[in-house]
């Protein structure tokens, strides 16, 4: 069974503490604690991604990286959304390392969510397939994703770690 880290966007650096000022880059990694097995969010300076890495005991899922606004109460623009969703799902195939459940998980539902955005377009699919190929339209790059059955409460557990760049 898998445990969930419920966290909004942060306004302080989960490494440092430091407080985010308007205008700070913000990179937003998703995680699989090696102690819990949970997944978390850390909301990090982009000045701190070296520091981070030489001190973390977590594998990195994915990740993606937003401009911090005191001034943006109602959250990204769709946009912005589509952009972090976008960068969040190629950074999933950019990591390298222990291979994680979760990890087929995320890439189908940003691959299905990506699809509609027009960020993606799939290939039909053969009978009886476990994977499903998706081609990256900017890029032309293919992804071949697993195919995977969700729970809906997973689904909502993942829409929580991750915000609003998933819908």
């Amino acid at each position: 069974m898998n445990h969930w880290s419920i966290k909004d966007f942060g306004k302080h650096s989960s490494y440092s503490g430091d407080a985010f000022v308007d205008g700070s880059e913000v990179v937003c990694l998703v995680l699989k604690s090696e102690e819990s097995s949970e997944l978390i969010r850390c909301d990090i300076l982009k000045s701190e991604s070296d520091l981070w890495k030489a001190n973390t005991k977590a594998t990195l899922l994915g990740k993606w990286e937003r401009i911090f606004s005191e001034k943006a109460p109602e959250g990204l623009s769709r946009e912005e959304r589509k952009e972090s969703a976008e960068s969040f799902f190629l950074s999933l195939f950019d990591q390298h390392g222990a291979v994680v459940e979760e990890r087929e998980l995320l890439c189908y539902l940003f691959a299905i969510s990506l699809e509609r955005k027009r960020v993606l377009k799939s290939s039909p699919m053969k009978k009886g397939a476990d994977f499903q190929e998706f081609t990256h339209i900017k890029t032309k790059r293919i992804f071949e994703i697993p195919i995977v059955i969700p729970e809906e409460r997973t689904v909502h557990k993942i829409e929580s770690i991750i915000g609003e760049l998933l819908f």
